[in-house]
């Protein structure tokens, strides 16, 4: 089978630079201005099957990223954990540590 591929890079003397690629089932393509930020995207076939885009700026403001297949975090449904119960031995333990601190206190 015969495919085609092609690949670009074009830089000015101010560090400015536009380069990307394209091949089957892949492609990307990058902005760099001279002060080194950055705007980009990519995409790619996956192993199920699905196409994969990405959307990037990296900058001062740190890395930002789109995609339509970022991972989802877990979903806040506002139930505080249980708290931890005391075993009879760290309740006997804090009952006579709490007698301790009081006769200390009362100078016994």
């Amino acid at each position: 089978p015969s495919f085609t591929s092609t690949q670009y890079h074009a830089q000015d003397e101010l560090g400015q630079a536009n380069f990307g690629y394209a091949h089957p089932g892949q492609a990307a393509t990058n902005l760099r201005d001279g002060f080194g930020n950055q705007i980009g995207s990519y995409a790619y076939i996956n192993p199920e099957g699905k196409e994969v885009r990405v959307s990037y700026t990296a900058d001062s403001r740190g890395f930002r990223v789109q995609s339509n297949d970022l991972p989802v975090g877990p979903v806040d449904n506002s139930v505080a954990p249980l708290p931890v119960q005391d075993t009879p031995e760290v309740a006997a333990a804090k009952a006579d540590h709490a007698a301790a601190v009081a006769a200390a206190k009362s100078g016994v």
